[in-house]
Parts: C-alpha cells; structure tokens; sequence
C-alpha cells in the first residue's frame, strides 16, 4: 500500500476540490518549458519575494529565505517532478513561471492561501489528456491544459475536461477547476477571501465560509498561538498550540522537535531518500512515496 503525506502546497494542493472548480486560465497553453532540474532556482526568488511580504516564512532576509528554499525544494519536492518529466508526464514552463512571477508581486496575501493556485497552477504543464490518470502531489499536475485533475476518494484521479467560469458544466464528466464549481449546470466562480457567502457559494481553496464571509486561515509568528486557523509559517511547527522553530538538516532532532525539511534520523534530521531506501513514511523519500518499507518510483500505482 503507497502512503501519501500531507501537504501544503502544495498543495497544494491540497486537492483543490476533488469535485470541482476554475476555468479559464490554463487555457492558454504553455509552449516553452524548462529542464526540471531548474524549477527550485527559477522559482525561489519570486517566491521569497512573496514569503517575506505575507510572513510565510520565519526569515527576515531574502539570502535566509532562498537558502531555506532551495534546500527544501531541493530535497523534498523537486525529485518526484523530474521523475514524471522523465516519463513523459509533465514540464516546466517558462511561461507559466513569468505568470506566476507577476501574480506573487501583487497578490493580496489573504488570497493566496496555496502557493500552486491561480496563475501559478501553470508552473507546470501536464501532458496526460482527458480521460487519462493523474494523482495525488505532483501528479496532480500531469493533465494537459484543457483537463485538471479531480481526485477520487482513494486519491487517485481522472483528467476531466475543463469548462470556463460562465459556461454550461457536466458535474461528473467535467470540472470547473479549482477556482469555480459546477452550480446549476453552470460554472460558478468561487468567492474570494473578505467577500461576503451564503449557503449557495463556496469559498476558494484551502477557506471557508465563516459569519457570512468567506475566510481563510491567518499565518501567525514564531512563539504565537497556532490551530488549524492560525498557521505557523516556514521553518517553524506548531507543537503545543504554539509555533517552534523548526530543526534545519544536519542539526539534532528527538521526539520533541520537527525537521524543517527531511526527517529525523537517529538524533539528527538528514535528507528526504532515493527511490529504493528503507522508509516508514513519505516524507523520507525524495519521490514523496513509501510503500511495502521503501522508497517507491514516479509515478505512483494510481497512474500505472
């Protein structure tokens, strides 16, 4: 059996509605793409940009924020992506990272609750057509630009065809994408964080609709109180109610501290594993799957 972690982005992806939602900007197809190996350092500045302005990580430089960056990006998330560029399943677009560039230079912080939603969701173009298989984490960027990925209870997914905000909408056989849903037989737009919501709506993800208002969670500092609304930022935990610094690799870990990327190893946190090392969890694999006590190949069983 695959074990799959929680995520943040990624999140992102944080399924966005495995039933619905967003129509018209993966429209435009992405014709350039870069090698995979370049997405950490093509992306860490805009992202550090956006990080220090909205606090999401516990940093007060750009040099401490894209140092932290990469090394996290690096070692957890950018191994899975070049193994299902290998494969033929997805590509970096050069042109989806300059949307997501100007997007992340003015985005209003409340609104951008994922880091791979809006403009950039396109960071990456997927290759797999509608109808074909995409997954949970970085699969789920696998469907090409007139599909996304909806996932079904088990987490694997299906490439349905993606339908525009406005226009008529087949709930089962179509998506709306992740920022609209099917309401009606129409594509409705989501609403965003700070506008007002009735029964009828539905917030954007990773928010909900709260006192006739659509809210999403609040980013807190170091040392404050955290929950489920109150989110700790990066490089730090919430344990105990309360945001801890979290240990960088290569320094020492127990069962009492968090590993800000990898996991902890016999006392000191170390780097996410290749494909075929002993693993308990998902998050010591560099492909982001563990099953049957190792580090398991892209991609996972559900688009095999």
């Amino acid at each position: 059996m695959i074990t799959r972690p929680l995520l943040i982005q990624t999140i992102l992806l944080s399924a966005v509605g495995c039933d619905s939602s967003s129509g018209g900007d993966k429209a435009d197809a992405q014709e350039e793409s870069l090698a995979a190996v370049s997405y950490c350092e093509a992306i860490a500045p805009s992202f550090c940009d956006f990080y220090l302005r909205c606090g999401r990580m516990d940093v007060t430089t750009q040099e401490g924020c894209e140092s932290n960056f990469l090394e996290s990006c690096n070692s957890k998330y950018e191994g899975a992506y070049v193994e299902l560029e290998t494969l033929g399943f997805l590509e970096l677009s050069s042109d989806g990272i300059a949307a997501c560039e100007r997007h992340l230079e003015t985005v209003d912080c409340a609104q951008q609750v994922f880091e791979l939603t809006g403009p950039c969701a396109d960071i990456w173009a997927g290759q797999q057509s509608i109808g074909e298989t995409c997954g949970l984490d970085a699969e789920f960027f696998t469907c090409d630009e007139s599909s996304e990925c909806v996932l079904s209870p088990d987490f694997c997914g299906t490439c349905k065809e993606l339908v525009a905000i406005g226009d008529a909408c087949i709930p089962v056989e179509q998506t709306c994408g992740s920022e609209a849903f099917c309401n009606d037989g129409l594509c409705k737009a989501r609403k965003k964080n700070g506008e007002a919501c009735g029964d009828e709506d539905r917030c954007g993800p990773g928010s909900s609709c709260s006192n006739g208002s659509c809210t999403g969670p609040a980013f807190v500092g170091r040392g404050d109180a955290c929950d489920r609304a109150n989110r700790c930022p990066y490089l730090t935990e919430c344990i105990s109610g309360r945001c801890e610094a979290a240990v960088l690799q290569g320094e020492a870990c127990d069962e009492t501290t968090t590993c800000a990327t990898g996991y902890c190893d016999q006392g000191t946190c170390v780097p996410p594993q290749a494909n075929g090392s002993a693993c308990t969890g998902a998050s010591q694999c560099r492909s982001l799957l563990c099953g049957d006590g190792q580090c398991q190949p892209r991609p996972s069983t559900c688009m095999q």
